[in-house]
């Protein structure tokens, strides 16, 4: 008789012991869930928040050549070394749409350009695929990427105050910071015409009352920063 009780009692205990292990399981599984997610939200990349008043004029408006204004109005400071800059808008002249994207000029390690020698003395640099390059008028080129961080007294290219660091990519834009391009837009061959890349694809046959999409996307989340219509003065 006691033989069967304590038969009937490791029978009874064997099912309770399943519980807890498959409890004590369960709960080792979710530590390490938790820990492994807390990791990457921990090392997740964060989109900078900020905000843009932008203003595009046309060579009528100006008198001179198209002109690109970008002022960072409070949020996040944004590295442009991490951001695209991406213009959009239709040519009703051409009849098709004009696209242009704009990164960070790469450093070449093989090569190397003066952008500046009106001095009779080359600046060089291995920053060689700018997007701006003009005859200044004198017989010389000068080059640089757009758009330029705005310095009071200063402006690239120019043999003094800061050079290459207002080059598109090697800037922080933060608030209060106003970044532009003008001769780079003022598209040619000839006098202080821009031989290379313009930030907004023929921008010379910009009119007043067209619309440009201007965009700023972060290029390590894939993410918008800005996107604006802006009509064009």
């Amino acid at each position: 008789m006691v033989d069967r009780i304590k038969i009937r009692d490791r029978k009874g205990v064997s099912p309770v012991v399943g519980v807890m292990l498959m409890l004590v399981v369960t709960i080792i599984l979710a530590a390490v869930v938790n820990s492994f997610a807390g990791g990457l939200a921990g090392t997740q990349k964060k989109t900078p928040q900020a905000s843009f008043a932008v203003e595009i004029r046309s060579k009528e408006t100006t008198g001179m050549w198209p002109e690109f204004v970008m002022k960072h109005l409070g949020g996040d400071p944004v590295p442009t070394k991490n951001v695209k800059l991406v213009t959009k808008w239709y040519n009703e002249t051409t009849g098709k749409w004009e696209i242009q994207e704009t990164t960070a000029v790469p450093w070449n390690e093989s090569g190397q350009i003066c952008y500046w020698d009106n001095d009779g003395t080359c600046r060089w640099t291995n920053y060689t695929d700018v997007n701006t390059e003009y005859d200044d008028g004198v017989g010389n080129h000068t080059f640089y990427h757009a758009p330029y961080l705005v310095v009071p007294g200063d402006v690239p290219a120019d043999g003094s105050g800061k050079e290459t660091e207002l080059w598109f990519g090697n800037y922080v834009i933060q608030k209060g910071d106003v970044i532009k391009a003008q001769i780079n837009l003022n598209t040619g061959t000839g006098l202080y015409q821009n031989q290379r890349t313009p930030i907004i694809a023929n921008a010379t046959y910009l009119k007043p009352g067209d619309i440009v999409t201007v965009e700023l996307i972060d290029l390590t989340t894939n993410n918008k920063i800005f996107s604006k219509e802006v009509v064009v003065q």
